[in-house]
């Protein structure tokens, strides 16, 4: 049966030849090495059960770099870039939205999407999206 690092495969291919690839600073990855700059990260999770049909899920988190903002005396604060964490998470829903993979025995639909996160140790925010994973024996489903 197929695992979640293959479908992410797939969900790393759709993203980067999505318009997400063009509307962020940095990179669509697996993994995260440049907290300065817009992220896309695909997490792959397990799957679960025994039987025909199976259950996993992958997550999609958004990474995009707080908002310096310039106080009084020379400090600054950092604020949450919420609408760019909204706008890269609505194109790549849209990319994502309930997928199915003809002939390969799997697919997805968005499920829980997450509020702003903040990332520790770091001046910036991530929001996650689920892609709820349903994959069938093909044996079973040709």
């Amino acid at each position: 049966m197929i695992a979640t690092e293959e479908i992410a495969v797939r969900v790393y291919q759709m993203l980067q030849e999505s318009e997400v690839k063009t509307m962020i600073s940095g990179v669509i990855d697996y993994e995260r090495n440049d907290y300065t700059k817009e992220d896309v990260i695909i997490v792959p999770h397990t799957i679960d059960g025994e039987g025909s049909v199976r259950y996993g899920q992958i997550n999609v988190n958004i990474h995009v770099p707080d908002i310096q903002k310039p106080m009084t005396g020379g400090k600054s604060v950092f604020r949450t870039n919420h609408s760019r964490l909204i706008a890269i998470r609505a194109k790549a829903i849209e990319v994502l939205q309930n997928h199915y993979e003809h002939g390969q025995g799997y697919n997805w639909n968005v499920g829980l999407i997450n509020p702003p996160i903040k990332e520790p140790d770091h001046d910036e925010h991530f929001v996650s999206f689920a892609l709820e994973i349903t994959v069938r024996d093909k044996t079973s489903n040709q």
